[in-house]
């Protein structure tokens, strides 16, 4: 992994930016096979020079891929079908979080580093790489170079025990079993990984010269939005796609499941909630 300093003409425009723009974090640098991302409740397609915003989520469909770059410094690379949310930070110094339910992942990061908040755990990387393979309930870590510490969740989301992971260990988890070590990753795991995370991510930043406009793709559905509504950031995507109840299609999808939604409840059918005439004594 040399010539970070090639990243140092973008991180700084990027970092310039940010300063004006809180939510830029970074670029997209690469993006084949229909790579879009979400911003608010519409999804926009991707090409290279496509700038990143906390709170965005990027999807990479079936055999496509998209690298973005961090302004800190950090690369990380979703190999499809796969998504990432870029979760908003309260701490300036604090790592990126990337929440990924699904998909091939390959992070190499620098000061102050990477969260992956996958289904079983997550995995803190401040300087190191990692290749990871998340899917429902069950992930795959390995430790290609430097370290990282892996990060409990306990049933109510809550962060729990915490171990360091060194150098060439491997660390899977499939549903409630334990968690599954080795000092190297398994056959399996390396047969089935992307060929491009064979070799080191590329440093594409100081060839990006555009800042292509979003080009509008569709409003979110239902049943794109329902597995981020009953994920860990339930209640912000609750709030974040509130706007869609105007939509009739979204609003149809929506009725059959409301109880898991009170908030959209009380939205759609305020008569349920209003205050019940007391009769006169």
């Amino acid at each position: 992994m040399k010539s970070w300093q090639a990243w140092l003409p973008l991180s700084v425009a990027l970092l310039s930016l940010t300063a004006n723009a809180a939510t830029e974090i970074g670029a997209v640098t690469l993006a084949e096979g229909g790579v879009r991302v979400l911003r608010g409740a519409t999804w926009y397609k991707v090409v290279a020079g496509t700038r990143v915003e906390e709170a965005d989520i990027v999807e990479a469909p079936d055999r496509a891929q998209v690298q973005i770059e961090l302004a800190a410094g950090s690369i990380v690379d979703l190999a499809g079908p796969g998504m990432l949310y870029l979760a908003p930070s309260t701490v300036k110094s604090a790592p990126v979080t990337l929440t990924t339910p699904n998909g091939w992942l390959k992070v190499a990061a620098k000061p102050p580093g990477v969260r992956l908040r996958m289904s079983a755990f997550d995995v803190v990387v401040a300087d190191g790489i990692v290749v990871a393979h998340t899917q429902p309930g069950a992930a795959d870590v390995f430790v290609e170079a430097g370290s990282a510490r892996l990060v409990e969740s306990t049933a109510t989301g809550a962060e729990g025990p915490a171990h360091d992971l060194k150098r060439g260990e491997y660390l899977a988890k499939a549903g409630s079993g334990a968690n599954t070590t080795a000092a190297r990753a398994p056959k399996a795991f390396v047969d089935a990984m992307p060929r491009q995370f064979a070799d080191a991510l590329p440093v594409l930043a100081g060839k990006i010269k555009s800042n292509p406009a979003l080009v509008v793709d569709h409003e979110i559905t239902y049943a794109e939005a329902e597995p981020w509504l009953a994920g860990r950031d339930r209640a912000t995507f609750e709030k974040r796609f509130a706007g869609r109840l105007r939509d009739p299609a979204f609003r149809k999808a929506v009725e059959p499941n409301l109880a898991r939604y009170p908030a959209w409840d009380r939205q759609l059918h305020p008569e349920k909630y209003a205050p019940r005439d007391v009769p006169a004594k």
